[in-house]
């Protein structure tokens, strides 16, 4: 047994969870030695040092198995020098990595969450397929849209470009993600100050986000001990409890679990900030602002009240991926909903092989879809729509909010958290399908009545309109 073993064991922990843990922590001193001692280099030299940091992370992380991410790198390098620009690229990009993932996902899957060398190399393969596609737009930037044009690559990146953009340590284990345009400005030293050196105003940010990211660890160590699942989900205590009950535990074992993902994303950004790379320009107050690489808005996440917030607030830079990357790419389907079901198979599919996780997306599409379909109703009612806009009004929307989508959420995320079916099945067969049977046939049923009973939303008039239409011609005259 190793060092790591020994002090997994220590403190009751999985080791692989430990590895990881440290190879995310390890990005503050990387980044306090970059900005100390490379900053000022050439991006060369500085792409030695992230290639370096990354690679030794890397295989501390996965030993062996990092030949895969090496692997990638090379095909990365070939894709866009040799085919980059064409739409075969594309294709070779999700043939090289996501086909190359999903084999991993085959071999190295368990009945478990698994934190073996996909974990890290799933952030790589959309990091990659990414670059592909904004290379693809430089070299047809003419027809490409706007936003494909703010990241699009014109000139191509050398192989040692590419490794240190997969590799860069305070990003590529957890993420964040983020496009080699904003890589190539942190590199050049476009994001640095008047005196060529990181901006000071960065510090106490990434203390924030590092603190709260230990809080939430905390919080999720703790849970873990208090709801011991999937053991708990399956015992006779569990089972003999009301379904109200039976279901807020799920609520409560589900928002604790998260706190997992947001307390590796707030660590890991915190290193992203501290190197310099998360500078977003300033505010409309001249402050800097260091939320370029966020993956976690905490106060919507926390106090956000409907499923629009959640998208918004959670895992933001594979959100932000799938928006650019994939959904507004198939404006050719049009159809937004199709769009949306096809991004969120895609994210299903990345994910891994599991029917938990296709069942979790489908069921975020059904919610998104109530939540629209909710929002129309209320606009039908301009006494309710004028009752909910008072200020006072504000935290029991709030209150509402956060309770369905909660109870909603958790009820979904057994199927995503507990991994395979033999083992969600019982907890989601204990709350009797409940989230199911809500949101995919009362709610459709009842919006579809409510639909056709409430009066249509009035159409906005254009203004004057009818007062020249009913006015008398002497009054015409005396408008003009």
């Amino acid at each position: 047994m190793g060092v790591v073993g020994a002090l997994a064991d220590a403190i009751n922990t999985r080791e692989d969870g430990l590895r990881l843990l440290l190879t995310i922590l390890a990005g503050y001193p990387l980044a306090l030695i970059h900005r100390s001692f490379f900053v000022k280099q050439s991006p060369t030299v500085q792409h030695i040092f992230f290639v370096i940091a990354g690679v030794s992370l890397y295989f501390f992380n996965c030993g062996t198995a990092i030949y895969h991410s090496l692997l990638s790198t090379l095909f990365a390098y070939l894709i866009t020098n040799f085919i980059g620009g064409k739409t075969e690229s594309i294709i070779a990009a999700h043939v090289a990595f996501l086909g190359h993932m999903l084999v991993g996902y085959w071999f190295a899957e368990s009945d478990q969450y698994d934190i073996t060398w996909t974990t890290p190399f799933c952030i790589m393969v959309i990091r990659y397929i990414g670059l592909v596609m904004d290379v693809y737009d430089g070299h047809n930037y003419e027809s490409a849209k706007p936003d494909q044009k703010l990241t699009g690559i014109r000139d191509k990146p050398s192989l040692l470009e590419i490794a240190a953009f997969g590799y860069f340590f305070a990003g590529t284990f957890v993420g964040p993600q983020f496009t080699l345009q904003r890589f190539r400005s942190f590199v050049n030293g476009e994001f640095l100050d008047e005196k060529k050196e990181v901006r000071a105003s960065g510090m106490m940010p990434s203390l924030g986000r590092f603190v709260a990211g230990v809080a939430y660890m905390v919080i999720h160590q703790w849970g873990a001990v208090w709801i011991p699942a999937p053991d708990y989900f399956h015992s006779q205590e569990y089972l003999n409890l009301s379904f109200l009950w039976r279901w807020t535990w799920v609520a409560i074992w589900f928002r604790l679990t998260m706190y997992r993902y947001c307390a590796a994303w707030l660590i890991t950004e915190g290193a992203a900030i501290l190197a310099g790379i998360s500078y977003n320009g300033k505010d409309e107050n001249g402050e800097d602002k260091w939320d370029g690489t966020r993956d976690l808005h905490i106060g919507k996440w926390e106090l956000g009240m409907d499923y629009t917030s959640v998208v918004e607030s959670f895992n933001v830079g594979t959100n932000t991926f799938a928006k650019n990357h994939l959904f507004r790419r198939m404006r050719w389907m049009n159809s937004k909903m199709g769009a949306q079901f096809a991004t969120l198979m895609y994210l299903a599919i990345w994910h891994g092989y599991h029917l938990g996780y296709f069942l979790l997306f489908i069921f975020e599409m059904a919610c998104m879809l109530a939540q629209e379909q909710f929002y129309t109703i209320i606009k039908r009612l301009p006494s309710l729509r004028s009752l909910l806009d008072q200020p006072w009004t504000h935290p029991f929307k709030i209150l509402f909010g956060r309770i369905v989508m909660t109870y909603s959420m958790g009820f979904a995320f057994l199927t995503f958290g507990l991994i395979k079916k033999e083992i969600w099945w019982g907890p989601v067969k204990s709350l009797y399908f409940v989230g199911f049977i809500i949101y995919f046939l009362v709610w459709p049923i009842l919006f579809q009545v409510l639909i056709r009973v409430l009066p249509r939303e009035k159409k906005a008039k254009v203004e004057g309109e009818n007062t020249s239409k009913s006015a008398t011609p002497s009054e015409k005259k005396k408008e003009l």
